[in-house]
């Protein structure tokens, strides 16, 4: 009977996304576009570079109207929107809370009628495509790093064979893959419409904020175009910098191999012991389940393995 009830409602649920989706109310764009388009006319100097680089970025950021619409003015939605864009996802806000939202349902649902501990497993659900968005960003970043080096040797290159900054950006753009292609084409289509070639050179770092080395790259370029220099011999040296800090890390990740496959086994062996137990003796951990006594000894041990798993990971990340 409550299988039935289950499948209906969740086949309900996405018959309605479906339909939303068919029958959407869009945000409308050619009158927003006409007016960015006017301030250009009107604005002048840094507040002008400002409207142009808003309007580089323009974009639909909501799928569904009537979400966007109560979406459009919150914090957590916007901070939901770097994520995705720091992760080279192209899905909108209200499509991944919609997907989120889809993978805890069917938790959320069990618990209603049957036991709500159910609903603990619905909040992980609901955390899981989070989680994807963050590896992916960690992910990106990090194949980001491992081809700025020779990026910036490419780049190094353009300059000494006589190219200006900009087109030394453009053979980055046409000759790196990805991600690093995408992140200097924002910079160059910068300032083809017409931005400061210093603010487009800051907004490097927005497009990639978590690779230090970027941030390395920003500040000497800056500095280089202020106090004057060999800007392709100051390139060659961070590139050396990098890849040597590349080495050094390879060699700590080889020697913390161990602890880290040890503090795995840890964390994953007490929950799954539990899950086996509870469906082999359902019997044995309704004490642990139904009483007082058993409650707080649960939770107890959740926050200690949550308390062991902070202290371990805060051991073996070692920064260079």
């Amino acid at each position: 009977m409550i299988m039935p009830l289950l499948v209906s409602i969740i086949l309900g649920f996405l018959c309605f996304v479906f339909i939303a989706n068919l029958y959407q109310v869009r945000i409308p764009r050619a009158p927003e576009i006409e007016k960015r388009l006017e301030n250009i006319k009107k604005t002048g100097g840094e507040q002008e570079n400002a409207v142009v680089s808003d309007f580089i970025t323009i974009g639909n950021e909501f799928k569904f109207g009537f979400l966007g619409k109560y979406l459009k003015n919150f914090k957590p939605a916007e901070f939901l929107k770097d994520q995705l864009y720091y992760a080279g996802l192209d899905i909108q806000v209200d499509v991944f809370i919609l997907i989120s939202a889809v993978c805890a349902l069917p938790f959320f649902l069990i618990a209603a009628f049957t036991t709500p501990y159910c609903a603990l497993l619905g909040i992980f659900a609901a955390a899981v495509p989070f989680t994807i968005v963050k590896f992916l960003i960690m992910k990106r970043t990090n194949l980001f790093n491992k081809q700025f080096p020779e990026a910036l040797d490419l780049l190094s290159s353009s300059l000494r064979a006589g190219h200006s900054l900009y087109t030394a950006f453009d053979v980055i753009v046409k000759e790196m893959p990805p991600p690093i292609n995408q992140v200097f084409k924002n910079t160059v289509d910068e300032i083809a419409f017409g931005i400061d070639t210093k603010d487009a050179i800051m907004s490097l770092t927005k497009t990639m904020p978590f690779s230090m080395d970027l941030k390395f790259f920003t500040t000497a370029v800056l500095l280089q175009r202020e106090v004057g220099g060999n800007l392709a011999r100051i390139l060659d040296g961070l590139s050396i910098t990098i890849r040597e800090r590349f080495k050094m890390l390879g060699q700590l990740k080889a020697q913390t191999a161990q602890s880290k496959f040890s503090g795995i086994i840890l964390t994953l062996v007490p929950p799954l012991i539990a899950v086996i137990l509870f469906f082999i003796s359902p019997g044995y951990m309704d004490p642990l389940l139904h009483t007082t006594q058993g409650n707080i000894a649960l939770w107890g041990a959740i926050g200690l393995m949550i308390l062991g798993i902070y202290c371990i990971v805060r051991i073996l990340s070692i920064e260079i």
